[in-house]
């Protein structure tokens, strides 16, 4: 059989197998494919549905226009949309353009608003400018090291650029500039950030993942003198396919970029370049000190990643963070960008004594607490920092209070004496870290099932996404421009940049209904707010409040009501962000792609963890203590 060496992942996008004759003509096999093509057709989810008049006489006339430019400006677009028959509005055409966009009938981003790709086996011939092999170009000589660079490290100076699409067509060097953006936006090529270089044109250059050949001059290792006496090394968290898309790697890599800062290495020749590898790279997760880094690699159907602490002791759950990014670009990646529903993942770890090319991801995470575990590799004995782990996993709760609710009998009476109940309110307020409450005994403080969740689980986690992103993105961005030196978007949670803001005061609500307690314009609750307040300010505590909404529920669930309501006013405020922040990425458009997809059961757990995180910044129990008193 010709699929038994695939992986069951791989199999998995083989739908059907039509065998056709070259000796006989059978028309039965193509009426079979034809059948085959409906049914697909009929599960598409733009099969049957409502689609307006008005596009359909747009999409005619882009057809015809298809044919003479590939690409025009949206100036005339909007021109051809206004036609005499069916003219659309703005807000009609952008619907136009996304809808078509979603579909890849044509490309279109709105953070890159000024052409729009009508021809996508045009773009498809423009990425073939940058990824064409070796073999087949005319490399000048005058540029021949940059070439080389290229096809080695798949390095891209604005010289070799200038030289790929002069040798095209006219309109595809007349158009680079937006070309080379759109393929930002696909990933074909990167820009890393680097730290301050000496090296000219440097932080101009670009990379092509797919391009990079190179492999470090040492091992990983030696290049960053990882020792036992200058560093500790992480366990291995590893992300085990059954089948990984080759391409995942690259768009991972990507994403990280976006994130944090590569890192850099010395070369034998004492030169300076960044730790972009096949299969491997480093970034900075600390960006002024570089006193931790994090190792990304990838094996056989694994992609394994360690970091690597140049001081402090490693604890438990210090990189929850970095596993739950790195978890949900994967599944971003794997869901939303290419809805690949074959690809399948599990989370192992891996000694950190391991060496890189040894990496399986034999162990399983287990809800049990271990410290001490047998290392097969080792064969010895390690203690399990569990580094990796969500750390409020083991939830806090209040030991029993001595009260019990039995009425008490007085044998020296004839009556029982009655007992009533009083409830007092006791606030214990956690600043950041859990340490030093040896009182606090362990046990679950919300409900909620692991596995099978509801509706209503799905919409809570759907609004963290929202919340803990787009939200905080949003005051980030907006504290980025009075705050030039603030830390990385990494460490900063809604908690900080909430308090950063009312520190600065410079964003003030409005308190329209001259709320006294809590006194001045700061905090309150959400009858405080009125839909007339439309102030900055006063978008700064709709987020606070969607935020704390979600902590302090119990079951971590929203019903449907609930949840449009909270789309609905993030909505409003997302558009007034846009306005006056004017961010390179809408927020209005991450808000949509979050709506609009479809969330597994592990993004759902991620988001339950990442909330939890946030609460430890600044936990606020709450606890109702029934007792009684005789009377």
């Amino acid at each position: 059989m010709y699929t038994e060496n695939m992986a069951e992942d791989e199999r998995g996008h083989i739908r059907n197998a039509f065998f056709i004759s070259n000796t006989e003509d059978d028309n039965s096999v193509f009426h079979k494919i034809r059948q085959d093509i409906l049914k697909l057709a009929r599960s598409m989810r733009t099969w049957n549905k409502d689609y307006p008049l008005k596009f359909i006489q747009l999409e005619k006339l882009l057809q015809k226009k298809k044919k003479e430019l590939p690409i025009i400006t949206l100036q005339e677009l909007k021109h051809i949309s206004t036609g005499p028959t069916h003219p659309l509005k703005d807000e009609e055409l952008m619907l136009y353009l996304k809808y078509h966009h979603e579909i890849k009938d044509l490309v279109y981003f709105e953070d890159l608003p000024d052409y729009i790709i009508l021809d996508t086996q045009w773009l498809s011939d423009a990425f073939k400018c940058i990824v064409t092999a070796k073999k087949f170009r005319n490399v000048s000589i005058k540029n021949q090291k940059r070439w080389e660079e290229f096809h080695c490290k798949g390095k891209l100076h604005r010289e070799v650029i200038e030289e790929m699409f002069k040798k095209e067509q006219n309109i595809l060097y007349k158009h680079k500039d937006h070309i080379l953006k759109v393929l930002e936006k696909f990933d074909i090529i990167i820009r890393p950030t680097i730290s301050n270089t000496d090296v000219p044109g440097e932080k101009q250059c670009y990379y092509v993942p797919c391009m990079i050949k190179a492999e470090p001059e040492y091992d990983i290792y030696q290049l960053f003198n990882v020792t036992e006496n200058t560093c500790q090394k992480s366990t291995w968290l590893c992300f085990k396919f059954k089948f990984l898309p080759p391409y995942l790697m690259n768009h991972l890599i990507a994403a990280l970029c976006r994130e944090y800062e590569v890192a850099e290495v010395a070369t034998t020749e004492q030169k300076r370049q960044i730790a972009l590898f096949r299969g491997s790279a480093v970034f900075e997760l600390q960006k002024t000190t570089k006193l931790r880094k994090l190792l990304v690699m990838k094996g056989l159907n694994i992609i394994q990643i360690q970091v690597l602490q140049f001081w402090k002791q490693i604890e438990r759950g210090l990189y929850n963070y970095i596993a739950n990014f790195v978890t949900e670009e994967i599944i971003k990646i794997i869901d939303t960008r290419f809805k690949m529903s074959n690809v399948k993942f599990e989370k192992k770890w891996e000694c950190s004594l391991t060496k890189p090319e040894s990496v399986t991801g034999s162990n399983e995470f287990s809800e049990e607490q271990i410290e001490i575990y047998y290392c097969d590799i080792c064969r010895t004995t390690h203690t399990f920092t569990d580094e990796w782990s969500d750390p409020q996993r083991q939830k806090l709760s209040l030991p029993q209070m001595p009260f019990e609710d039995v009425p008490e009998t007085d044998p020296k009476t004839e009556t029982t004496r009655k007992s009533q109940t009083f409830s007092t309110k006791v606030h214990l307020n956690f600043q950041s870290g859990m340490e030093g409450f040896s009182s606090v005994s362990e046990g679950p403080n919300r409900t909620g099932s692991s596995t099978g969740f509801t509706k209503e689980e799905f919409n809570f986690a759907k609004m963290g996404m929202i919340v803990l992103n787009v939200l905080a993105n949003a005051l980030y961005d907006l504290l980025k421009q009075d705050k030039p030196n603030i830390c990385a978007r990494s460490d900063c949670d809604i908690t900080y940049l909430y308090s950063e803001h009312r520190k600065l005061n410079k964003h003030v609500p409005s308190n329209s209904n001259h709320r006294r307690c809590p006194p001045g314009p700061w905090g309150g609750s959400w009858q405080d707010k009125q839909v007339t307040d439309i102030a900055i300010g006063d978008d700064i505590e709709r987020i606070r409040l969607t935020r704390n909404e979600l902590q302090h529920s119990r079951t971590f669930r929203l019903d449907d009501k609930r949840f449009n309501d909270l789309c609905n006013i993030v909505t409003d405020l997302l558009k007034r962000f846009d306005q006056y922040s004017k961010p390179a990425r809408l927020y209005i458009d991450h808000l949509s792609e979050i709506l609009a997809k479809t969330i597994s059961e592990e993004e759902v757990k991620i988001v339950h963890q990442r909330i939890e995180n946030e609460i430890k910044s600044a936990l606020a129990i709450e606890v109702e203590i029934e007792h009684q008193v005789h009377v």
